[in-house]
C-alpha cells in the first residue's frame, strides 16, 4: 500500500464513518463494532521505505463497554459501518502459523493494558508518550502479522523517533522469547457446525467455552420436539465452561437444521483475541488489546438426515397342513401298487394263515363263489328236465 494511503486511513475512515451518519457504535444486537474516532498514534517509516499511520481503536462489544485494539493487517482498511465478531487468532485467515503466542505477548505487555511509566520503566525507555507507545506497539504486531520491520535508521526525516525505535525492538524480541498461551474465548460453543447426524441417536456432544466463572444459559430453536441434555439424557437448560451437552431430536421428524444458543451474563474478553468482519465481510481484523467483562453470546448449528424407517418384521409362513395317515387298504379298493417296505408286509399278513392280504386273494374268494353259483344253475335245470319226463 502505497505510504500517502497508509498516511490517511485513519482519517478518511473516520470521515466516513461521519459523512454517512454512522452512530456511535453499540453492541444491544449482541455484536460488537468499531468506534468510527481511533486515538491516533505516531507515523512510522518502514524498512522498505514508505510511511504508515498507527490507531488504537475502540471495540464496543456491549453498551457501555469497550476495548482497544491495533491494526492485525498493515494492508487493510477499518470500514466502521461492519459488525466485528470475536474470535481465536490462531488459525485465522491472514495470520501466519506460530504468530499468535507473541502478539499475545505483546498486548498484554505494551499500552494500553500496562502504563505508560511503568513501560517506560520495563523497556528501558522513559519518557514514552501515547502517540510514540501505540507507534512502536503497532509496529510491534505489524512484524507479526505482514512481516514489516521498522526503518534502521532513527530520527530525522527518514527514520523513526529514537523512542518508537527502542520500544520496538523491545517488544519484538521480548515476545519471540516470552510468549504466552492463546486467550479463551469469552463464550463459545464447539464444534460451531454438526453435519448429517442420524436423529435416532442423541447429535453431539458439542462443549461449552466460556471466561464467565458461572453456568452460561443454553437454548435451541429450529424443528419442533427438540431439547438439549447432558451425557446421562437429562435435559439441560445451562451449562459450565468445558461442559458438554447433546441435542435430541424426534427420531420421526424429518431431515432439518437446529440453533443452539449459548448467552453468558458476565464473560472476559482476554487480550490477545481477534475481531472480524461478520460473515466474513472484508474490513480491518482487529487485535484486543485490553480485557473487558461483558454479557456475550455464542451459537451452533446442528443438522440431521432422515432417520430410516424401522424394518417390518415378517410374520413367519404358516406351518404346512399335516398329511393325513393312511388307513388300510379296503378288499373293495385294493392298492394296485403296495408298499415293498418290509414294515407295511409285515402289517398286512394275516398272522394265522401267512397269507399276504391283496388283490389277489380277494379275486379267488369271488371266482369261487361264481363257481358254486354256476354249478347250482345246472343242477336245478337237470331236475327239472328229469320231471318232465
Amino acid at each position: 500500500m502505497p505510504g500517502f494511503v497508509r498516511r490517511w486511513t485513519a482519517v478518511l475512515c473516520t470521515a466516513a464513518a461521519i459523512g454517512t451518519g454512522v452512530a456511535p457504535a453499540t453492541a444491544a444486537d449482541g455484536i460488537s463494532r468499531v468506534d468510527p474516532a481511533p486515538v491516533a498514534g505516531a507515523t512510522v517509516r518502514l524498512a522498505d521505505g514508505e510511511a504508515a499511520e498507527t490507531s488504537l481503536y475502540r471495540i464496543v462489544i456491549d453498551d457501555g463497554v469497550s476495548i482497544s485494539a491495533y491494526s492485525a493487517d498493515i494492508s487493510a482498511v477499518v470500514d466502521p459501518r461492519v459488525p466485528y465478531v470475536e474470535g481465536p487468532l490462531a488459525g485465522a485467515d491472514g495470520i501466519p502459523d506460530g504468530a499468535a503466542e507473541p502478539l499475545n505477548w505483546i498486548v498484554r505487555n505494551s499500552y494500553p493494558l500496562v502504563d505508560l511509566d511503568r513501560l517506560g520503566t520495563e523497556s528501558g525507555v522513559p519518557g514514552l508518550d501515547e502517540e510514540r507507545a501505540i507507534a512502536a506497539t503497532q509496529a510491534a504486531v505489524w512484524h507479526h502479522t505482514n512481516g514489516a520491520d521498522l526503518a534502521a535508521r532513527p530520527g530525522g526525516r527518514g527514520g523513526n523517533h529514537p523512542a518508537v525505535g527502542a520500544l520496538y525492538r523491545y517488544l519484538v524480541d521480548a515476545a519471540e522469547h516470552g510468549a504466552l498461551p492463546a486467550p479463551r474465548p469469552a463464550l463459545d460453543v464447539t464444534p460451531a457446525r454438526l453435519e448429517g447426524g442420524d436423529p435416532a441417536q442423541p447429535l453431539g456432544p458439542l462443549t461449552v467455552h466460556t471466561t464467565d466463572t458461572g453456568p452460561v444459559e443454553l437454548s435451541v430453536k429450529g424443528a419442533s420436539a427438540l431439547r438439549l441434555a447432558d451425557a446421562d439424557g437429562a435435559t439441560i437448560t445451562r451449562a459450565s465452561d468445558g461442559e458438554e451437552f447433546f441435542l435430541h431430536v424426534d427420531p420421526a421428524a424429518p431431515a432439518g437444521v437446529a440453533t443452539v444458543y449459548a448467552q453468558a451474563d458476565d464473560a472476559t474478553v482476554e487480550p490477545g483475541r481477534l475481531f472480524t468482519g461478520r460473515d466474513g465481510v472484508p474490513t480491518q481484523p482487529l487485535l484486543g488489546a485490553e480485557p473487558a467483562v461483558s454479557p456475550s453470546t455464542a451459537t451452533a448449528k446442528v443438522d440431521w438426515s432422515s432417520s430410516p424407517p424401522a424394518p417390518v418384521e415378517e410374520e413367519p409362513p404358516p406351518p404346512a397342513p399335516e398329511e393325513p395317515a393312511a388307513s388300510p387298504p379296503s378288499p373293495s379298493a385294493p392298492d394296485p401298487s403296495p408298499s415293498p417296505s418290509p414294515a407295511v408286509e409285515a402289517e398286512d399278513r394275516d398272522p394265522d394263515r401267512d397269507l399276504a392280504f391283496t388283490g389277489t386273494w380277494a379275486g379267488a374268494l369271488i371266482a369261487i363263489g361264481a363257481g358254486l353259483l354256476v354249478a347250482g344253475a345246472l343242477a336245478m335245470y337237470a331236475t327239472r328236465s328229469r320231471k318232465r319226463r
